[in-house]
């Protein structure tokens, strides 16, 4: 959570330093900037000002990561688990703790069948991403007990922030917690309006190895949607991983 404060209190003092003599625009450029540097650390996946975060794979690897968010879902998730296990595939999901109370059999599936699983917070609060550590820190080891109670292994490390909004309380609660944040080389976006062709041209250009792909099974609680798309989506995406012989791996 301190690592940002090396930028931010350097850039106040330079700024102090030079109203005097230059007056307030050196100071609001400065402040400007480092708005914008924020901005940039809270959205792009890759950005790790607030702490370590995978967005692709470690380096040769050969497989893809298939991450699937907001699931379980009882309509959506048997019919991903039934592709991902036709075409010989493994995948990471970020699931929600108040979902896996409610359909346990999924993850028990999810864990027999050798896919990954991780935190994607208790109820996908909209408000999570401005909550205070420490509430952050118990809605995930709310959401990482469900899990462990139903699958018998020890509670999940891997961890994608609701709408991967990244701030320092979200690193310091995930650090608290010694979990590894996992956010994405490409989204299909298809958890909004959005067509298959759209999501699958949006993860095409990602489709090598090491890559960390998104889609989304399931809904945030009390927001009921069509995830059809992410089915359709994966009628194309998979048989192309196969012609490429790109395996589907789990993120690790």
């Amino acid at each position: 959570m301190r690592a940002h404060l090396l930028i931010d209190v350097p850039a106040m003092a330079v700024a102090i330093s030079l109203m005097p003599t230059l007056g307030w625009p050196p100071v609001a450029g400065i402040g400007c900037a480092v708005s914008a540097l924020h901005t940039w650390a809270v959205l792009d996946p890759r950005a790790a000002l607030y702490g370590p975060v995978r967005w692709r794979l470690p380096a040769g690897s050969p497989g893809v990561a298939l991450t699937f968010d907001d699931g379980p879902n009882p309509e959506v998730t048997p019919l991903v688990l039934d592709r991902l296990a036709a075409f010989g595939c493994k995948g990471t999901f970020f699931v929600i703790g108040e979902h896996v109370r409610k359909h346990p059999d999924l993850i028990r599936r999810m864990a027999s069948e050798g896919h990954a699983i991780g935190l994607h917070s208790d109820r996908h609060a909209r408000s999570f991403p401005f909550w205070l550590p420490g509430r952050m820190v118990r809605d995930l080891r709310a959401n990482a007990e469900a899990i462990a109670q139903i699958t018998g292994a020890p509670p999940p490390t891997l961890f994608r922030p609701p709408m991967g909004i990244k701030n320092p309380f979200v690193g310091h609660a995930a650090t608290t917690l010694h979990l590894t944040t996992v956010t994405w080389t490409a989204t299909g976006r298809d958890g909004v309006a959005t067509t298959a062709d759209r999501a699958f041209a949006r993860l095409l250009p990602a489709l090598q190895p090491r890559s960390i792909l998104v889609l989304h099974d399931g809904c945030e609680p009390g927001r009921p949607g069509d995830r059809s798309t992410c089915l359709a989506v994966l009628d194309r995406l998979l048989p192309e991983m196969n012609r490429r012989s790109l395996p589907g791996v789990v993120v690790g």
